[in-house]
């Protein structure tokens, strides 16, 4: 289903199914999790007649809106874990609706071209000490590995730290480089787990009289 996306508000919903309208089954809970734009959603399979999608939070005021809807059954459904995909390709793409929420020149991040940039132009960045990155994924995903390219046309090292959370509330420690020295690609691995919001926190730039994180590319999972 699609939930309305004409800004960069987000969902919170839950969907049940029944044959009766008495009896009813959860299938998707995503109450505490938020969404936006695109959904595909898997789950074991079902014999439904009736689906029921409650919203639980919209964080721009009380409705919930769905642009469309539509339910299938398929035979090749991706891995899930609790009904949340294992994705074996890049879901941080604006292709796949995830959009940078916080950060300066955010539509440098995610649009896939990581061969032509400069010291002006074709990455996005924050001011250390101040602010961050932090991408939006559309629905939850199960991950546990990310790549992102940080500027290196000339010898500079960078330190950051990286987040994850499901609700943009409450956030857990993915990888933490605020110790090492950091250049170029950046293969990054950690433990399995849900994730909608990804927050990239720079805390050094060895570049005298730069005081700013920048970064070229991002994607989740990594592709390599």
């Amino acid at each position: 289903m699609r939930l309305w996306d004409g800004d960069n508000r987000y969902y919170s919903y839950y969907i049940s199914v029944s044959l009766d309208q008495k009896n009813w089954k959860r299938v998707i809970d995503y109450s505490r999790i938020s969404c936006r734009s695109d959904q595909f959603l898997f789950f074991d399979q079902q014999v439904v007649q009736y689906i029921k999608i409650v919203g639980t939070q919209n964080t721009f005021n009380e409705w919930f809106h769905i642009i469309s809807f539509e339910a299938y059954f398929k035979n090749d459904s991706p891995t899930t874990i609790n009904t949340i995909i294992c994705p074996n390709y890049n879901v941080a793409t604006s292709d796949k609706k995830a959009i940078v929420i916080k950060g300066e020149k955010p539509s440098a991040l995610l649009d896939g071209n990581w061969h032509e940039y400069d010291g002006s132009s074709g990455y996005s960045y924050h001011k250390i000490g101040s602010g961050n990155l932090t991408i939006q994924l559309a629905q939850p995903y199960n991950i546990s590995t990310m790549r992102l390219l940080l500027y290196d046309n000339d010898s500079r090292r960078y330190r950051y730290f990286v987040e994850t959370s499901v609700n943009n509330s409450d956030w857990e420690i993915a990888v933490d480089l605020r110790n090492e020295d950091c250049r170029s690609w950046q293969n990054l691995s950690f433990k399995e787990r849900a994730v909608v919001f990804i927050r990239i926190t720079g805390t050094l730039n060895t570049n005298t009289g730069d005081d700013y994180f920048h970064v070229v590319h991002f994607e989740c999972p990594s592709e390599v």
